[in-house]
């Protein structure tokens, strides 16, 4: 590749970390961040946060191709210019309306699938397919697909630069999906693979891409005091925007420590040290050491 081309990639969108800064001028951030059995909370760079050497980078006919830029000038940058980040960057995620659905609906699709962890997950599920006995009732053309995924890995790293260099196979489910903004009486925490898929209530209208898949809906951090929730289906359309009661600002929380904890490609959980304590010792780690400039934890066995 050529020199300019830069090799660090990163899979979260420093425009997005800034939202979680520390400091007046948006450069530092604080984490839990593992190191094999062991995590530490302390204070880091966002620039040092949340890239992979040649993420975005397959092989064409023998030759290295990235698409690190074509994501910046495609989806980064006209999200971070948009009015509707313009309004969560100066606190007013109050006035965010239906208007401000295409933004957040494409920021949540994007930052869903362009993760390490997202690619480890797709990697997975092609594992299992492999196997009839598996316990996810795959269909005979989902089948067909993992196999070819697993026989050409090149190709899989091709379709997942694909996916997180456009949005266009996401348009599809945009009409009908339900965006719901909630705001919260507390700080909340973020992951270094942003977006997290958790249970949803059993709904009809609901789409579940997969036989006997369990109900989702994709939540995203956009601030320390506001998150996203999209549920894809047949909702015509709908958005809301209300603020969340305490318990369900805290089950938010602690969600996100749950996930930094089963998760091994989630390597970073955003957090102030409030309270972080109470949630690791939950996640299971044990308190190891607590400094005013670190914490450590050790992972139980």
């Amino acid at each position: 590749m050529p020199q300019n081309i830069p090799r660090d990639h990163h899979y979260v969108p420093q425009f997005y970390l800034r939202n979680f800064a520390t400091d007046p001028e948006k450069q530092k951030l604080t984490t839990v961040a593992k190191h094999g059995h062991v995590a530490v909370w302390a204070k880091r760079s966002i620039k040092s946060l949340g890239f992979e050497r040649d993420l975005y980078v397959s092989m064409r006919d023998g030759v290295p191709v990235s698409v690190e830029n074509i994501i910046n000038e495609r989806i980064e940058t006209p999200i971070s210019e948009s009015d509707t980040w313009t309004k969560l960057v100066n606190g007013r995620a109050d006035a965010l309306d239906k208007t401000d659905k295409p933004i957040l609906y494409a920021l949540i699709r994007h930052l869903n699938v362009r993760t390490p962890h997202y690619m480890a997950v797709t990697m997975e599920l092609a594992r299992l397919a492999e196997h009839q006995d598996s316990a996810i009732p795959f269909t005979n053309e989902e089948r067909e697909h993992y196999a070819y995924l697993r026989a050409n890995p090149n190709e899989a790293k091709a379709m997942f630069n694909l996916m997180s260099m456009s949005i266009g196979w996401a348009e599809a489910d945009y009409r009908k999906a339900a965006l719901s903004i909630f705001r919260s009486p507390i700080p909340l925490r973020t992951l270094s693979s942003p977006v997290m898929s958790i249970r949803a209530p059993t709904h009809p209208a609901l789409y579940l891409p997969m036989p006997g898949l369990t109900p989702y809906q994709l939540v995203l951090a956009l601030n320390p005091t506001t998150i996203a929730c999209l549920v894809l289906g047949d909702f015509d359309d709908a958005f809301g925007n209300i603020e969340m009661p305490m318990d369900s600002a805290l089950g938010f929380n602690r969600q996100f420590v749950a996930q930094f904890a089963l998760y091994d490609g989630i390597r970073h959980l955003v957090t102030s040290r409030d309270d972080l304590s109470v949630y690791m010792t939950w996640a299971p780690y044990s308190l190891i050491e607590d400094t005013e400039q670190k914490i450590t934890y050790r992972r139980k066995a």
